[in-house]
């Protein structure tokens, strides 16, 4: 593990303070309002493609945040370039996805590229109608002077220097994976990341030593402000026991605190499931709110995103309920938190 830690340690350092043509900086103003996707693997519409369930969620998002004035970043793995071709990909979503984003303005759509879509050389992008993208370029994004984006897999071997064996493996195999999983589980065989779990602690411990607010993709595991979701399940499960011990509470008020608490129990067995059950990302000492990850948009039950939105950050899910209703797509996955504060927490 030592040298993989040491490795995504000294990529970011290259990539934050020496490669800095290959970062794109943002203004973060009052009036900024900025959503960032990623792993989205948009494939073929077939039954391989691990996104395709969510493109209506993904459709009503887009909307939303064209409606809202918000600025898009793309934060990598936006098409599933390892197991499908671009014409099959652009076919499938050219006249919803594509054509939503092409609606926003040309300084309100940014691309940071991964490790599943960085083959966009010579190719013509649908968002910007532009040919001849630049291979992999950008490959972060700075918003103001502390917030710092990837995709995440910088300084994985695998994803950079033997992609080209990665992408033999998917393009071979992943289809007959992806019916065994099926067959087996009933789950995408994409929801439940093969990244593993330590990965989020080297880049935590990164942006906690360089006081910067870290947000990468990459592994499908939703996690806002170092605390992952399933921490984040066991925190609320442990509050409503403590409340259904509480003398006051009547018959019906346990009750109702039993089926939830039941509820909640359920959702963490199923992030368990799905290997999202990472370990805390501080051994000891206090939490600092200094890394996130945008989690994906192959979920069975839809797509994770995060908002900034003036001096406030959210973690937003997009349920695929199939409703019309905006309300009923777009939920927080907890209360919004400030940036200002975390920048004082932080020392920033």
């Amino acid at each position: 593990m030592l040298n993989k830690k040491n490795a995504i340690i000294e990529r970011l350092n290259s990539l934050y303070f020496s490669d800095v043509q290959s970062v794109k900086k943002l203004p973060l103003s009052e009036s900024d309002k900025y959503v960032v996707f990623s792993d989205l693997h948009l494939g073929n519409g077939g039954t391989a493609d691990n996104f395709v369930h969510n493109k209506s969620s993904m459709v009503s998002a887009l909307k939303y945040y064209l409606d809202n004035d918000f600025s898009i970043i793309l934060l990598g793995d936006i098409e599933e370039f390892w197991q499908f071709d671009y014409n099959e990909i652009r076919k499938k979503y050219d006249k919803s996805i594509y054509e939503l984003l092409k609606n926003f303005p040309d300084n309100k759509v940014h691309r940071v590229y991964g490790n599943h879509d960085k083959e966009w050389a010579g190719l013509f992008d649908p968002i910007s109608d532009k040919a001849d993208m630049p291979f992999g370029d950008p490959e972060g994004i700075l918003l103001d002077d502390y917030i710092f984006l990837v995709h995440g897999h910088q300084g994985d071997i695998l994803s950079e220097k033997k992609a080209w064996s990665s992408r033999f493996w998917v393009r071979n195999y992943r289809k007959i994976e992806h019916f065994i999983r099926i067959i087996g589980s009933g789950d995408p065989a994409a929801t439940k990341s093969q990244i593993p779990k330590d990965r989020e602690k080297v880049y935590y411990e990164w942006a906690k030593t360089n006081k910067k607010i870290l947000i990468c993709g990459h592994t499908h595991r939703a996690i806002f402000a170092s605390r992952s979701y399933y921490k984040w399940l066991n925190e609320q499960i442990q509050l409503k026991q403590a409340e259904k011990k509480q003398t006051s509470l009547d018959k019906a008020a346990r009750k109702k605190l039993s089926k939830k608490i039941k509820e909640l129990k359920a959702r963490r067995k199923r992030e368990k499931k799905k290997g999202r059950d990472i370990n805390p990302l501080e051994e000891s000492g206090k939490l600092l709110p200094c890394y996130f990850n945008t989690g994906s948009g192959v979920y069975s039950k839809g797509i994770t995103s995060i908002e900034i939105e003036k001096t406030k950050i959210r973690l937003i899910k997009w349920y695929n309920d199939g409703s019309q209703e905006i309300e009923k797509y777009r939920k927080s996955l907890w209360q919004d938190d400030d940036l200002i504060a975390f920048k004082e927490t932080l020392g920033i």
